[in-house]
C-alpha cells in the first residue's frame, strides 16, 4: 500500500517558508517536472479530516497569491490500482475538484497544461522520489 498527501503550488517568493510555518515538519522541495512547483509532502498517515482542515489554510494561501495555482492531492495505491482525490485552488477558491482513477490525476495536472498521458505517471508519487534535500527550495 502506498499513501501520499501533498500540496503543490506555483513558485512564489516566501511560499516554502509559509508552508513550513503552517505545517511544521513537512518535506518541502521544488520540482521542475512534470510541472514547475513548490511541493510539500504531508505525513502519509494524515486522515481525511486532517486533509479537510488543510483546505481553509490553502484557500488563505491562494488568496495571498491570487495568480498561483495550488493543488491539494491525496493518493492511495493498493497493488497497481491507485485512487486520487484532489482540488485546485486559485485566488482563494476551489476551481477544480477530481476524485477517481488516473483520469482524475490527469485532470488535476492538466490544469497546468500538462498531459500525463494514459499511464498518468506523476514523478512525485513514485515510492523512491527524492523528497528530502540538503538545501531549502528557493
Amino acid at each position: 500500500m502506498f499513501i501520499f498527501t501533498g500540496l503543490f503550488a506555483d513558485p512564489a517568493e516566501g511560499l516554502p517558508e509559509q508552508f513550513a510555518r503552517l505545517w511544521p515538519g513537512l518535506d518541502i522541495i521544488r520540482i521542475d517536472r512534470p510541472i514547475v512547483a513548490i511541493a510539500a509532502r504531508f505525513d502519509p498517515h494524515l486522515d481525511d479530516e486532517a486533509m479537510d482542515r488543510a483546505v481553509p489554510l490553502v484557500e488563505a494561501l491562494s488568496a495571498r497569491h491570487p495568480a498561483g495555482r495550488f493543488l491539494l492531492l491525496h493518493t492511495e495505491c493498493f497493488g497497481g490500482d491507485c485512487g486520487y482525490r484532489g482540488q485546485i485552488l486559485q485566488d482563494g477558491r476551489t476551481v477544480l475538484e477530481a476524485d477517481g482513477d488516473g483520469a482524475a490525476l490527469r485532470r488535476l495536472i492538466g490544469y497546468w497544461g500538462i498531459d500525463l498521458g494514459p499511464q498518468a505517471r506523476f514523478e512525485p508519487l513514485r515510492r523512491d522520489f527524492p523528497w528530502r534535500q540538503e538545501t531549502p527550495p528557493g
